[in-house]
């Protein structure tokens, strides 16, 4: 069984509650940082949420975690008020990180 813990704003962190998620209020880097490196001290949580937001205030400390590969399991998702602007998307950022395109049949009509 999978322990699920988001880290983000009031409002979106209350919603995930609802559904029974455990969650951290964050409003800056600092509170970002101290709630995240709590939630890798918790052997309970195995995926960890985090809102764009969040991401957007500590990603060297997310990069670090992703590249480590181990629990708990990161996915960014979106707050109350949508998705940001100017996020590069999955494929965008497989091309940073390999240096190979990945296309489909359709990028080639």
């Amino acid at each position: 069984m999978s322990a699920y813990h988001i880290i983000g704003d009031q409002d979106t962190v209350l919603g995930y509650r609802f559904a029974g998620v455990s969650g951290d209020v964050v409003e800056d880097a600092a509170q970002a940082k101290t709630a995240f490196e709590n939630a890798l001290n918790d052997s309970t949580i195995t995926v960890l949420l985090l809102t764009e937001a969040v991401e957007d205030m500590i990603p060297e400390i997310v990069m670090r975690h992703r590249i480590a590969a181990k629990p708990p399991y990161l996915t960014v998702v979106q707050d109350v008020w949508g998705p940001r602007s100017g996020r590069k998307s999955l494929q965008e950022l497989i091309n940073e990180a390999v240096g190979i395109r990945l296309s489909s049949d359709d990028d080639k009509q």
